[in-house]
Order: structure tokens, then C-alpha cells, then sequence
């Protein structure tokens, strides 16, 4: 069974709202973007992704994951249950 496509807008809108060129690899839930200078990553977790409510999806993206991907631009954002992970781009 595959991701809620609802689960899967919301980000998109959300990334979209802040950052150029919004792709997805729905197959590993990865978003590829940027910000003008440099390419970021934002990956999740199935589990994460599968388990929040959209309505908390849409409120930690705002408040949480969107102003992370902010102060780390050129980084790869992982959002699991267990919190967010910053690492280098592969």
C-alpha cells in the first residue's frame, strides 16, 4: 500500500511555499530542493509518515521541519519517529 497522497501534498505544498524546484521519489519518500543556491534533501521514515494525522503533518512541517531545512541549507533532513537527523548530501 502506498503513502497517503494527501500525506504526500502537504509536504509538497509546504516545501514549495519556501524552496525552488520541489521534486519527490515517492519510493523512498525523499524531496529533493533548493533554495536558490544549494540542494537540500528531506527524507521520512514510513512509519512517521504512515502514523501522523495530517493535521500534525502540515503543523510540524511549519513549525518544525521547514525552519530546520532553513538553518541547514545543502543538508539532508531525516524525519523519523524517533526526531529529525542533519547529515551531508550524498
Amino acid at each position: 500500500m502506498g503513502v497517503d497522497p494527501n500525506k504526500i501534498e502537504i509536504v509538497k505544498s509546504c516545501l514549495q511555499a519556501s524552496f525552488n524546484d520541489v521534486n519527490l521519489d515517492t519510493a523512498s519518500l525523499r524531496f529533493v530542493f533548493n533554495d536558490g543556491t544549494q540542494s537540500s534533501e528531506l527524507i521520512f521514515n514510513r512509519a512517521f509518515i504512515d502514523d501522523i494525522r495530517e493535521d500534525h503533518l502540515k503543523a510540524h512541517m511549519v513549525k518544525d521541519i521547514v525552519p530546520t531545512l532553513k538553518a541547514n541549507p545543502g543538508k539532508r533532513i531525516s524525519v523519523s519517529v524517533d526526531g529529525m537527523g542533519i547529515g551531508p548530501r550524498d
